[in-house]
C-alpha cells in the first residue's frame, strides 16, 4: 500500500474522531482568558513541506537524458524544459501555468544538499536548518520572535516538523472545521447534546483563576520556572476576546475546503492541502498568529513514480492557485513569505519498478508577492543532479565555491525577515554558516 494512502486513511479516522491537538494542549486554555490582545499584523511566513522527497527534477530543476548514462526522466524522450523568465521547469502536470503566473514572484534554489537520505533528518534539517537537535523550526522562530503574545502565534497543519526548542508553544490543527470549537469554549463540544454553559459561570471561573494567579504572584520565592508558568496563565486569560475575532471571521461550514480523493493507477491519494491552507490564513486574518506550517504528503514514490509526481504536481499548482486568491481575498497576501520545500530529492535514475529511492539533493522555492528578488535561480546541479559548488558571495558556479545545505536557506531568510538579533539573544544563531546573499536582485547563478 502506498504511504500516502496510509496517511490518508490515518487523516480519515482523525477526521471521524474529531480530535484536534490544539484543544488539549496547553494553549488552548487561551479560550478561557479575557481581555483583548492588539492583532498582529507583521510579517507572515508559511512553509509548505512537500513530504516524503520530492522529486524536483520534475519541477524546478528539470533534467534531461545523457547518453550512456541511465534514464533520469522519461519526459525528457519527448519533451525539453519549459522557461519562463529566467527560470527552467519540468514540462509535467500544470508546471507551465504555475511559472507562468507566479515566476516573477518566486526565487528557486537548487542544488541543496540535505547530507542524508533519511526522512526524519532530511525534515529536520530542511525546515530547522540544523541536522541535529536543538535548533526551531523557522516558522517556530518567526512567531517566538514577532507574536509570542498571540494564543496562535505558530500553528501547525497537517503534521509538520514543529520543533520549538523551547521558545513557543504550537497549536496542532487536523481538520480545520474544528476551529470553531476553539473560539466557542462555553459550549460542550464532547456531548451529544446541545447546550451553552452560563455566562455568568465562565465570568466566575476567570475571575476566581485571575484571583489565585495574582495570590500565587504576590508568593516569595518563585522560581523563574514558576513564574514563567503563571505569565503564561495571564496571557492565556488575556486571550479569549482576540479569539473572538477569529471566529467572527470564519466562513460558514459549507463553505469550508474539503479534502480530496483521486487514485494513480493503483494508488489511492487524499489531500486536504486547501483546507489546511485556508485555516492558515484565516488564523492570520484574525491577527492571532503570524506563522504557519502545511503538508502535501504522497511524494515517497519508490514504486510507479511519474504518474504519481505528475498527479502529486497538478494537486500542488491548483493549490498554490488557491492560496494566493484566498490571500488576496483576505487582504494577506503582500504580507506573505511561503517557503517550499522537502525532505531531499529523488535519485538521478528509475530502479525496476518504475519508481525513484531517495537521494540527497533537493530545491527551494520562495515566493513573496511582488518580490525584487524574483524571477532568479540560485544554486546549480550538473546534468545527472549532483550538486554544483558555488561562490558564497557572488553566487556564481565556483569549484573553490561551497555546496549549499538547508542551513544556507535558513539564514538568510532569517536575515530577510529580520529575525537574526532574536535567534542571536535566544542563542539559536546558525553560527559557522556562511552568509549566502539569496535575497540581492542583482545576483544569480548562471549555468
Amino acid at each position: 500500500m502506498n504511504s500516502l494512502h496510509r496517511l490518508s486513511l490515518s487523516r480519515r479516522g482523525l477526521l471521524k474522531t474529531g480530535l484536534v491537538t490544539a484543544l488539549t494542549s496547553p494553549m488552548s486554555l487561551n479560550v478561557w482568558g479575557s481581555g483583548a490582545i492588539e492583532p498582529y499584523a507583521g510579517k507572515l511566513l508559511v512553509t509548505l513541506q512537500l513530504d516524503g522527497g520530492a522529486d524536483v527534477t520534475q519541477l524546478c530543476d528539470p533534467k534531461t537524458n545523457t547518453l550512456g548514462e541511465p534514464k533520469i526522466n522519461h519526459w525528457a524522450d519527448w519533451a525539453d524544459p519549459g522557461q519562463q523568465g529566467n527560470l527552467l521547469y519540468a514540462p509535467i502536470g500544470d508546471n507551465a501555468g504555475l511559472f507562468r503566473r507566479f515566476g516573477a514572484d518566486t526565487l528557486v534554489v537548487n542544488g541543496i544538499d540535505a547530507q542524508t537520505n533519511s526522512h526524519e533528518t532530511g525534515r529536520l534539517f530542511n525546515w530547522t536548518g540544523s541536522n541535529a537537535e536543538g535548533q526551531p523550526s523557522l516558522t517556530a522562530l518567526h512567531a517566538a520572535a514577532s507574536s509570542p503574545e498571540q494564543p496562535l502565534a505558530y500553528s501547525v497543519f497537517g503534521g509538520g516538523t514543529s520543533r520549538t526548542s523551547g521558545l513557543i508553544t504550537y497549536n496542532q490543527f487536523d481538520d480545520v472545521a474544528r476551529l470553531r470549537e476553539l473560539t466557542q469554549p462555553e459550549r460542550n463540544w464532547w456531548s451529544s447534546e446541545s447546550f451553552a454553559r452560563p455566562q455568568e459561570e465562565l465570568l466566575r471561573a476567570q475571575e476566581i483563576t485571575r484571583r489565585s494567579i495574582a495570590e500565587m504572584f504576590a508568593k516569595p520565592g518563585l522560581t523563574p520556572r514558576q513564574r514563567r508558568h503563571l505569565v503564561n496563565h495571564q496571557t492565556a486569560l488575556d486571550g479569549r476576546e482576540s479569539l473572538a475575532r477569529l471566529a467572527s471571521s470564519l466562513p460558514a461550514g459549507d463553505e469550508l475546503e474539503e479534502g480530496s480523493e483521486f487514485t494513480v493507477g493503483d494508488f489511492g491519494f487524499w489531500s486536504n492541502l486547501k483546507q489546511q491552507m485556508q485555516g492558515a490564513l484565516l488564523v492570520m486574518q484574525s491577527g492571532l498568529g503570524s506563522s504557519a506550517d502545511i503538508v502535501l504528503g504522497g511524494f515517497d514514490s519508490h514504486d510507479e513514480h511519474d504518474p504519481i509526481h505528475e498527479a502529486l504536481y497538478t494537486h500542488l499548482a491548483d493549490a498554490l492557485y488557491f492560496f494566493w486568491d484566498y490571500a488576496e481575498q483576505l487582504g494577506l497576501a503582500d504580507r506573505i513569505l511561503l517557503v517550499v520545500g522537502s525532505d531531499f530529492g529523488r535519485t538521478n535514475a528509475y530502479n525496476d519498478a518504475n519508481g525513484k529511492d531517495h537521494w540527497n539533493i533537493g530545491s527551494y522555492m520562495l515566493m513573496e508577492q511582488g518580490a525584487r528578488w524574483g524571477n532568479r535561480v540560485v544554486g546549480a546541479t550538473d546534468e545527472l543532479h549532483f550538486a554544483k559548488k558555488i561562490d558564497p558571495t557572488s553566487l556564481q558556479l565556483s569549484n573553490k565555491g561551497i555546496t549549499l545545505t538547508p542551513a544556507h536557506v535558513h539564514k538568510a531568510v532569517r536575515s530577510h525577515i529580520g529575525l537574526d538579533d532574536f535567534a542571536r539573544s535566544a542563542g539559536m544563531d546558525l553560527a559557522g554558516v556562511e552568509d549566502v546573499p539569496l535575497f540581492d536582485p542583482s545576483k544569480m547563478t548562471y549555468i
